[in-house]
């Protein structure tokens, strides 16, 4: 039997100190290590977080196994690529509970600058401002003033934006679309075929008095679109890859 990593307990001292969700896998996506913040957001337990240690994803309390396939590949990808990646997850996690978090996955090196597996840092923006929310997803600034809604999770698409009126699907392609992702994905996202999700593209353009897809991603930002989540995305599991650092 193959003998189980161990984490460098300087790591696990720092994954433990360090607010937010923190852990690693090994290059199989087996886990070396999670700290307790994780432990409890996926079902574990804060008591017994030791207990992720040799599991997979596919062995979690949680909704989360049903996009394990999903989390190992993009594993594999920051393993392979030597590139940290940032992607939106929106699950339920333990208690059912949905929640939207930004998972950063950067790789593990040895002691001889080997990449052995994932390091993962996870962040709540469930309750996050439409302004936080914005510049965790892009480089991109815009001088946008957006009403922040009273309520339990802000930054949802809120009647700020009153002047153009989007329908649930026209929010959730707009979204992917302002993320830089193609017909193609938009509708391996949402369910669709790629014909659909082309018409509703052609309706935000008409909407939004656009030439073209780039002047629509222009005025999208402008209206401040970017900084915010559909808040129907919260009926379906989500984990996409926001932005991949070169």
């Amino acid at each position: 039997m193959e003998k189980q990593q161990s984490v460098d307990p300087r790591l696990q001292s720092l994954f433990d100190q360090m607010p937010g969700c923190w852990g690693c896998k090994d290059a199989n996506s087996v886990f070396l290590y999670a700290n307790k913040e994780y432990a409890e957001l996926i079902g574990v337990g804060k008591k017994d977080h030791l207990d992720i240690i040799g599991r997979t994803d596919f062995d979690m309390p949680c909704e989360t196994v049903n996009c394990a396939e999903l989390f190992r590949k993009q594993d594999k990808k920051v393993i392979v690529s030597e590139h940290r990646m940032r992607i939106l997850d929106i699950h339920p996690f333990s208690g059912n509970e949905w929640k939207a978090y930004i998972f950063t996955k950067t790789p593990l090196y040895d002691e001889n600058q080997l990449v052995i597996g994932t390091i993962f840092h996870g962040s709540n923006i469930t309750n996050t401002t439409i302004l936080e929310l914005g510049s965790l997803l892009s480089k991109m600034t815009t001088d946008v003033q957006n009403e922040l809604l009273d309520s339990q999770n802000s930054f949802m698409l809120s009647t700020a934006f009153e002047t153009i009126k989007l329908s649930n699907r026209e929010s959730e392609c707009l979204f992917f679309l302002l993320r830089g992702k193609i017909g193609k994905q938009i509708a391996n996202y949402l369910g669709l075929s790629v014909r659909t999700v082309e018409d509703i593209i052609i309706r935000l353009r008409l909407k939004f008095d656009a030439q073209n897809k780039h002047e629509l991603i222009d005025k999208a930002i402008q209206a401040g679109f970017l900084n915010t989540i559909p808040e129907t995305l919260f009926r379906t599991q989500l984990s996409v890859a926001l932005k991949e650092d070169d």
